[in-house]
């Protein structure tokens, strides 16, 4: 069942594919998405699929953690990346999560906001060099 939004419940259900994904992505972050995760599992990252979007994953210390969550716009929600710090500092240790923050904050400069779950906001808007910098930062973790 393609994902569509529960108005009893609130929430998404149901699982995206890549089509719906797409047709939701506004172009630019749409084809800058489309590259991210052919890199990712290129570099032998995998995905997983869900409601509002797909995950990016990589197996760590021999467990499959999750890194992040590509998200089209919904409602007043643009076209993001999304990843909590926190579950990253555990998974990842602090040191390989501070180094990702550092790079991802260096490669998407204003497009970041939050601190401890952080969000990169219409990523296609970069300029070209932060893209392939924020797709090496990610593709670093496989």
């Amino acid at each position: 069942m393609a994902s569509r939004y529960d108005a009893k419940n609130k929430c998404r259900v149901g699982t995206m594919d890549e089509e719906q994904f797409y047709a939701q992505s506004d172009h630019k972050t749409g084809a800058y998405f489309r590259n991210l995760l052919e890199a990712w599992e290129k570099a032998g990252g995998m995905l997983r699929w869900g409601a509002g979007g797909v995950g990016l994953r990589a197996v760590v210390d021999g467990r499959e953690i999750g890194i992040c969550f590509l998200a089209p716009a919904f409602g007043r929600k643009k076209d993001r990346i999304e990843l909590t710090c926190a579950s990253l500092r555990k998974q990842l240790g602090a040191a390989r999560c501070d180094e990702l923050v550092a790079a991802l904050r260096k490669a998407a400069g204003d497009q970041v906001a939050g601190t401890s779950m952080i969000s990169i906001l219409q990523p296609g808007d970069l300029s070209a060099v932060r893209k392939k910098a924020l797709t090496r930062a990610f593709t670093a973790l496989t």
